[in-house]
């Protein structure tokens, strides 16, 4: 794994609201190894947003900026009710 992935998958597990760490934990186990250079970039730049604001958007309790209404987004709040096999 390089560098940028295991730094990914490590904030994923630790984002500091219990609530985004199990929503992130799920995103990282299910599509993390997988993002497109894009999807990775995108998904970079949303975990250094406020970690409230990222769960009232993943939720749909805020609108979402423009500049995350995107496929990262989509995966992050499908994960909101995955239940891994």
């Amino acid at each position: 794994m390089d560098g940028r992935l295991k730094r990914l998958h490590h904030k994923c597990k630790y984002m500091g609201m219990h609530e985004n760490d199990v929503i992130f934990a799920r995103f990282a186990e299910r599509y993390l190894d997988n993002l497109s250079e894009t999807e990775a970039s995108q998904f970079e730049a949303l975990i250094e947003e406020n970690d409230v604001d990222i769960f009232k958007w993943i939720t749909g309790k805020l609108d979402l900026p423009p500049e995350y209404d995107n496929s990262v987004m989509t995966k992050l709040r499908e994960c909101q009710d995955y239940e891994p096999a």
